[in-house]
């Protein structure tokens, strides 16, 4: 499931960098791992906040 928001974040920010006339290659791996995981992180504890109703 979250692969799927890798490939889409891994995508998209090259195509922005490009428009806002940066290098593409700074939008490289450790940036995209490194959004992925905090959305992941969001997510899992999001979730944990309903389950355990806190």
């Amino acid at each position: 499931m979250y692969d799927r928001y890798g490939k889409v974040i891994g995508c998209i920010l090259p195509l922005i960098a490009k428009k806002c006339k940066l290098d593409p290659a700074i939008m490289a791996a450790p940036l995209i791992t490194t959004i992925v995981d905090t959305c992941s992180i969001l997510v899992y504890f999001n979730i944990a906040t309903l389950f355990f109703k806190l």
